[in-house]
């Protein structure tokens, strides 16, 4: 490494760490929009053994994938805050060629089809392989995908006034900065208080107190991500790799497999001032422009929690199990439902049977609402606000002939509504309606349905109260991850609701 590319300084580090968090937003963005243009059904052209397949594609893309995505984001922001900076949720919408020169690879939302896989397959390239024939290979490989179209617009475009100082071609190589950086420089950088890291949410998650807990971050996020420094089956290239060679032989087999549905890419409702780049498409069907803007609120509502959550101030144990649970919620029963239903959408006359497509779009930085009573408040109004909408369009007759829009909408807005009646600075009361029916969250609801008890029914959990209890005193229930057990002052209130005869 040349002494002109090293990291030196504090300054460097967090500057590179910013540059990370942003890389692993954006990447779980656009992973996870792939993952919802996937098909659902046999009705839409495809056997029951290819829906296998999709299914079991998305669920790779999604749990395999994304959702270490956002353990890299957390990670980077506990490593941030360990040497005095602050959680950085900032990314630029899609897409974006000019904003990434470093790795030299678009950043655009873009359907399931090999073309994208071998995008994603080339964001993930190791740095080292088992062989110099493979590492060549694939080298070849990705070098051909950074000289398409695309990129070769990338070319033409101005070159920055500002020359970036560290310059970096692969994720790996940009984490291999960061790595050094911290070795470098040393103990010293570790002036953020300990306490002021985030927790929970994701099993491997890492506190970072000294050196070795952050070379601990640091090798989870290259290990999970590029699978270095040998190679994994279990890493992000070695997963997206097996997709691409499912989905060849499936062509093999059928020239008319289409596992995706025909979503135009980056999706936009209106151009916002970092598109620099050209290839947004504008949504202009009335209809989905009204389900993006509640899908876009949603997101960026998740995303002001989830920050809230890593750069909490005055929360005590519960109010921080409430923005972690919310968090947690927000994203299998509001996000995805939404997304895939959005995926069934026209875009617009322009784009004649194209479909719409989640945009990720936001209109500004993710902000942190550093005052917790005016955030709190600020959070409830606004799930309350979009769960609003939801039931607007539900009654809208346009919404008629598209029933599992509307079944998304109905499971969005419930949601919602549970989510903002538990974030409230005012104590939960003892009665079922306010209080008791809010300590079970729809991951809780949907994870005990299949056995029971039904945790959203009154009947169900009164009777079922003592083995509840039981449960959750023992600490067995819920799983500590994601969403953990729980606290005392959650169990102090079932079991006084318990005592007071289950008021209802």
């Amino acid at each position: 490494m040349s002494t002109d590319n090293q990291v030196k300084t504090r300054e460097d580090l967090l500057y590179l760490l910013s540059q990370a968090a942003e890389l692993e937003h954006s990447l779980a963005c656009q992973y996870l929009f792939t993952a919802f243009s996937l098909k659902e059904s046999t009705n839409e052209g495809v056997s029951q053994a290819q829906l296998n397949k999709i299914n079991r594609w998305r669920r790779t893309i999604i749990n395999g994938i994304a959702v270490e995505e956002m353990l890299h984001l957390a990670l980077a922001s506990n490593l941030l805050t360990a040497i005095g900076g602050a959680p950085y949720f900032r990314r630029a919408n899609f897409p974006q060629a000019k904003t990434y020169t470093s790795l030299k690879l678009s950043f655009k939302l873009a359907p399931f089809n090999e073309t994208t896989l071998n995008r994603y397959i080339c964001f993930e390239l190791p740095n080292n392989f088992d062989t110099e024939e493979q590492k060549a290979s694939w080298n070849q490989f990705c070098q051909r995908i950074k000289d398409e179209e695309l990129l070769r617009l990338l070319a033409a475009l101005p070159q920055p006034l500002v020359p970036r100082k560290l310059e970096y071609n692969t994720i790996g190589e940009l984490y291999e900065l960061i790595h050094q950086g911290f070795q470098t420089i040393g103990q010293k950088l570790f002036i953020g208080p300990f306490e002021a890291q985030a927790t929970g949410i994701f099993k491997e998650m890492i506190q970072v107190k000294d050196l070795d807990s952050a070379i601990k971050a640091i090798d989870l996020i290259i290990m999970q991500g590029e699978g270095s420094p040998a190679q994994r089956d279990d890493s992000h290239f070695a997963k997206f790799t097996k997709i691409r060679e499912e989905y060849l032989a499936e062509l093999q087999n059928d020239p008319n497999f289409q596992p995706a549905r025909p979503v135009i890419e980056n999706p936009l409702l209106s151009l916002q001032q970092d598109n620099t780049t050209p290839g947004a498409n504008i949504i202009t069907d009335t209809l989905s422009r009204d389900v993006v803007e509640i899908f876009v609120a949603l997101y960026e509502i998740m995303l002001q929690i989830l920050l809230r959550f890593f750069a909490h101030t005055e929360e005590n144990e519960e109010q921080m199990y409430v923005l972690k649970s919310a968090f947690i919620n927000l994203m299998p029963f509001g996000v995805s439902p939404l997304a895939k239903a959005i995926t069934q959408l026209p875009a617009s006359d322009k784009f004649p049977g194209m479909n719409a497509g989640p945009s990720f779009e936001v209109y500004a930085d993710v902000q942190l609402l550093p005052q917790m009573s005016s955030a709190w408040i600020f959070f409830q109004e606004r799930l309350k606000e979009i769960a609003q909408a939801c039931d607007a369009l539900i009654n809208d007759f346009r919404t008629q002939s598209y029933p599992q829009l509307r079944q998304a909408l109905t499971e969005v807005s419930a949601t919602l509504k549970n989510i903002a009646h538990t974030i409230s600075l005012k104590p939960n009361g003892g009665t079922w309606t306010n209080g008791i029916s809010q300590l079970f969250s729809p991951m809780d609801i949907a994870h005990m349905k299949p056995r029971g008890p039904i945790l959203d029914d009154y009947n169900d959990v009164k009777n079922s109260a003592d083995e509840i209890l039981r449960q959750v005193c023992s600490k067995n229930m819920p799983p500590r991850f994601p969403e953990g057990v729980w606290t005392d002052a959650r169990i102090n209130l079932f079991k006084k609701w318990k005592d007071n005869s289950f008021p209802q």
